[in-house]
């Protein structure tokens, strides 16, 4: 509890110490990073009290917290609504009980639909909803129906993303010793493409590659970071982002509080050359439907890269795995999932 009130007080300090980075004009706050919603009211009030010292929270857009299906409780839910929290993104992940033990997950699907209803009654009408899909093949799972059965409850945005397995993580642990085997690159293609042909048969905008937002909610938190505009994280492990300097805060709880309270650094930065702030606009952009606008690239980079850069897209655009409009490049909406190789190959690697 100590080392919990410690957090708190220092995250605050940390308010303090950044307050002139601090806009006047802050469309979202987003509070994530492990599982918040675990905060007391008190806690989250103490956080709430030191932003209001420094923005005015009721002129903020969105405020967006991160919360588990099992956490989805009058009390909390009521609290969240009094202090201004406006939208709720919620980790769904899978409506199968046997999928969300095999995650580890602590909730079940009874806790998913019990959950979802409190939010209703409670009124918030602005939750995002995550799901994910590209499960191994092996595990009995039908992600078409369990959609279906999310989309009962009208989430305003859903965020469906790709199982990852990577090295280090328990499902790289598994994968090592075959207890699952990756999904075929063909049948992630299809389950990719029949949610976004879904989502978008039921009026949702499928503004980014994992992300579907009906009208006008689109998640501001996210847009901010994909349009390359300043951010500041607080607390453990959070990033920011300012005048193409980007900084992370040190992620070990323990050190993070100890430099804090001594007033020694307690985060890492570096600044973005303008090709590294170049390569970041190609990664982000192909990740949206926005897409990215050649000729900003081209006003930044010499004639020979323009060549390089230019005869690359025209590889891509005869393939059609990119799409051009009026010089804005694109991803070709089916090749998505190709999105990260494109932007390798369009990277700009000498200055």
């Amino acid at each position: 509890m100590k080392t919990k009130n410690e957090m708190i007080d220092c995250i605050v300090k940390e308010m303090d110490i950044r307050k002139s980075e601090f806009s006047k004009k802050i469309d979202s706050v987003y509070i994530g990073g492990g599982t918040p919603s675990v905060m007391t009211n008190l806690e989250l009030e103490t956080i709430f009290n030191g932003l209001e010292k420094k923005i005015s929270i009721s002129d903020i857009k969105e405020i967006t917290i991160e919360i588990n299906p099992e956490d989805l409780i009058n009390e909390k839910l009521e609290f969240y609504n009094e202090i201004g929290i406006n939208r709720l993104s919620i980790g769904i992940q899978s409506m199968n009980n046997n999928i969300l033990k095999w995650m580890n997950r602590s909730h079940n699907k009874n806790q998913i639909i019990n959950g979802l209803n409190t939010v209703k009654e409670i009124g918030y009408e602005n939750i995002s909803l995550d799901f994910i899909y590209g499960t191994p093949k092996n595990l009995t799972r039908d992600i078409k129906d369990e959609l279906l059965e999310i989309l009962k409850f009208n989430p305003t945005h859903l965020s469906c993303y790709h199982l990852t397995i990577e090295d280090g993580t328990y499902f790289g642990h598994l994968e090592k010793k075959r207890k699952i085997k990756r999904i075929e690159d063909d049948v992630s293609q299809q389950e990719f493409q029949w949610i976004s042909e879904k989502l978008k048969s039921k009026n949702y905008q499928h503004y980014e590659i994992s992300n579907f937002a009906l009208q006008g909610k689109q998640s501001f938190h996210n847009s901010n970071y994909w349009n390359q505009s300043s951010y500041i994280g607080l607390g453990p492990g959070a990033h920011s982002f300012r005048n193409s300097t980007r900084r992370w805060n040190i992620s070990n709880n323990r050190l993070y509080i100890q430099n804090i309270k001594a007033g020694v650094p307690y985060f890492e930065q570096e600044v973005l050359s303008p090709y590294d702030l170049v390569n970041e606009k190609i990664m982000l952009g192909l990740r949206t439907l926005n897409g990215l606008d050649k000729n900003y690239i081209f006003s930044i980079v010499p004639q020979s890269v323009k060549d390089e850069i230019e005869s690359k897209l025209n590889t891509f655009l005869k393939d059609e795995i990119l799409i051009s409009t009026n010089n804005i490049i694109s991803m070709n909406p089916e090749k998505w999932l190709l999105s990260e190789y494109v932007s390798r190959e369009l990277f700009i690697l000498k200055e």
